[in-house]
């Protein structure tokens, strides 16, 4: 069975995310240059007018857009799948690794550099990253720790 990630809601969460990211300290540099130049909106604006400022931060939405399209279609590809007694998804460094079930002694979650993820850890098999974005998730993980030496309170919800 196949666990395909929530990618739509995760490029509509990481676009509003990167705009704002973006856009607040763009902002607050104009407020604090009007202030600077004594109020003067001229001399604040002097090479953006202000009809172009929507025209900016129009375009840092859409640049913002496409690079969280770029990360949530990444993220896409993390999908995990359960076949044949094996956990099949992807390593830390992103390179596709099945491991078998049975052998899994422990998940726990793993954030780091933007990765979001919830770890099986197979012991010399190795480790296959669960992204916290895929659907079902919590019977999948059911699943793993009903089928593997994991423990039913090994991982904390």
């Amino acid at each position: 069975m196949k666990y395909r990630v929530l990618w739509q809601q995760l490029w509509k969460n990481l676009t509003k995310y990167i705009s704002i990211a973006v856009s607040v300290p763009i902002l607050f540099v104009f407020i604090a240059r009007f202030f600077q130049l004594d109020m003067n909106l001229d001399k604040t604006f002097e090479h953006i007018s202000m009809l172009e400022m929507p025209l900016l931060f129009l375009a840092i939405w859409g640049c913002s857009a496409v690079l969280a399209l770029v990360c949530a279609l990444l993220i896409k590809f993390a999908a995990v799948e359960i076949r044949d007694g094996h956990l099949i998804g992807r390593n830390y460094w992103y390179f596709k690794h099945s491991i078998p079930i049975a052998s899994i002694y422990q998940l726990y979650h793993f954030s780091d550099n933007g990765i979001n993820a919830i770890v099986a850890d197979g012991g010399v098999h190795g480790k296959v990253y669960i992204s916290t974005h895929t659907e079902e998730l919590e019977e999948l993980i059911d699943y793993l720790q009903k089928h593997s030496l994991v423990g039913d309170s090994s991982l904390e919800r």
